[in-house]
């Protein structure tokens, strides 16, 4: 479980996420866990993920392959990449299917992302819909509480750092699913 959350104002980008990996009733905190980060950085993006911690693993080895597109300028390019990074998480990393009686039309990749860059803050469904935000966004088990406390903050901070960690802090206090250390990275916008 985990919350990542993006917010753009001004001519700033930032991407947060907190730390805390949980395995059922067990909480792995970053105080223990080395390689607790769930922000990885793609040339000259930021992703956030969430879902199972073998999927950061797996998008942290597939984006050191040459072979996989790495385009985030726009939705589409976005949503290319992600055709292209689900088709190496079934072929190369085991993903496991939807398929238990589940009707959906499409292939949950089982996992969402958030992206930041010079091009602006978009968001990355398990189905791979690709949303571009205009203000901010929170994907994960905490998403709800940040997704009201930075609506809240939204217009009375200018720095987006400060929007992104509200909505964090509130998911820190209210979700079982999201702890701290939290984590930012800024990106200017073009």
């Amino acid at each position: 479980m985990t919350t990542i959350v993006v917010v753009r104002k001004g001519d700033t980008a930032v991407i947060g996420a907190d730390t805390l990996g949980t395995y059922g009733d067990q909480r792995e905190s970053a105080e223990f866990i080395k390689n607790a980060s769930k922000l990885i950085r793609v040339e000259d993006t930021w992703l956030a993920v969430t879902g199972h911690a073998a999927m950061d693993m797996a998008l942290r080895n597939i984006f050191l392959e040459t072979r996989c597109r790495r385009s985030f300028k726009n939705v589409n390019d976005i949503y290319k990449t992600s055709l292209e990074l689900h088709a190496m998480l079934k072929d190369n990393y085991f993903l496991k299917l939807d398929g238990d009686g589940n009707d959906d039309a499409f292939e949950s990749m089982q996992a969402s992302l958030l992206v930041a860059n010079a091009h602006g803050i978009f968001g990355v469904c398990s189905k791979r819909t690709v949303l571009e935000y205009s203000r901010f966004y929170a994907f994960g088990s905490g998403e709800q509480y940040a997704l009201g406390a930075m609506h809240a903050v939204y217009e009375a901070h200018a720095d987006p750092e400060e929007i992104a960690r509200v909505g964090l802090e509130a998911s820190v206090t209210f979700d079982t699913g999201t702890g701290a250390p939290l984590e930012f990275q800024r990106v200017r916008l073009a």
